[in-house]
């Protein structure tokens, strides 16, 4: 196992923590206004996406917001293991519980690409239940089948809440964890390692076998829903051509708008496996794939603000950039009326 630690301002928490609380005060305009749009301004043909799509947007808020101001976590990479500094840690929560939190709201992968072990997992398939539900579905209103699904919204956010209780409840003795990370990394600073709030998980093959089944839980519901949507919407003749075409370029903005956070994640989730396989711990490095997985959320709403055109649209009239784009050209129109009077007279 390599260790590396140059003692440089990119390691330390100082810059970790300037990132961060730079990164919120970024991200809690844009939640607001994303919340707002879908809340208040979700047109009445999207009505069915409304509850899902708001959903996600506040997991994904909740988890950066999490991150960026109530945990402020310093991750240790490949071992299972950091600490906190945010606002929870001030008021004196259990570390224990932040981080239990922490991992259910999928702040933070550790060690493994696997991440869709957490609440985003279920958000994620719950949004493709629901356009399945109500494009391929022929009994998606009657009672039988709500009754369905909202046991299987509870099965899924339950597991979800609980897939990590094994690994917590064979919680290593932290003064014990403290030699086990000083024998792996050797170079890990003593301020990580003698922290009062330092916390690690041991028995990673535990942590491995509940992730990963939880992990082929979900991809075998998101797989199996888009599938039979995409079949239905791309290949389905039964309907109008003008109905087809809109169903088709909504669930192809709905797979970009999901699919944009996953390539955010993809390169700190790339470097947490490379970590995690190759034994190699950079503290500089982990602090950069901790800022990056924590502005996912952001991106998610920029994307979802722009491609769905009535948000789209929403979101311009509320920063008054189609009032002020109406008002220049109709002064432009005015002056364009004016001049050509005068060449007349």
């Amino acid at each position: 196992m390599s260790c590396t630690y140059r003692n440089n301002y990119f390691e330390s928490k100082e810059f970790l923590n300037l990132a961060l609380h730079s990164l919120s005060v970024v991200q809690a305009p844009i939640y607001i206004l994303g919340a707002y749009i879908i809340i208040m301004k979700t047109p009445n043909k999207m009505g069915k996406v409304k509850f899902p799509m708001l959903s996600m947007h506040l997991i994904f808020a909740s988890n950066d917001v999490y991150a960026a101001t109530l945990a402020l976590p310093r991750m240790v990479f490949p071992i299972c293991a950091g600490y906190s500094t945010g606002v929870l840690s001030s008021i004196g929560v259990p570390i224990w519980i932040e981080g239990y939190v922490g991992l259910t709201m999928f702040f933070r992968k550790f060690s493994e690409f696997r991440f869709l072990f957490s609440i985003f997992g279920p958000a994620i398939t719950m949004f493709f239940e629901n356009r399945y539900n109500y494009l391929v579905r022929l009994d998606c209103d009657t009672h039988c089948r709500r009754f369905k699904r909202a046991v299987h919204y509870f099965i899924n956010y339950f597991i979800a809440l609980n897939v990590l209780m094994p690994s917590f409840l064979n919680l290593p003795d932290q003064s014990v964890a403290r030699q086990i990370a000083l024998k792996k990394l050797p170079c890990l600073p003593l301020e990580i390692v003698n922290h009062p709030r330092f916390f690690m998980i041991g028995n990673e093959d535990l942590n491995f076998v509940c992730t990963g089944l939880f992990g082929i839980f979900i991809w075998t519901q998101i797989i199996f829903f888009v599938a039979k949507t995409v079949n239905f919407v791309f290949r389905t003749k039964a309907q109008s051509q003008q109905t087809a075409q809109l169903q088709r370029k909504f669930f192809r903005a709905v797979c970009i708008q999901i699919a944009f956070p996953f390539v955010v994640i993809m390169i700190p989730a790339c470097y947490n496996l490379s970590a995690t396989y190759t034994n190699n711990y950079d503290m500089a490095f982990t602090n950069v794939s901790v800022i990056v997985t924590t502005s996912h959320g952001l991106f998610a709403t920029i994307i979802m603000l722009l491609i769905h055109k009535p948000y789209r649209t929403e979101t311009l009239k509320v920063l008054g950039i189609v009032r002020f784009y109406k008002s220049n050209k109709l002064t432009v129109v005015r002056m364009s009326i004016s001049v050509n009077k005068n060449k007349i007279h």
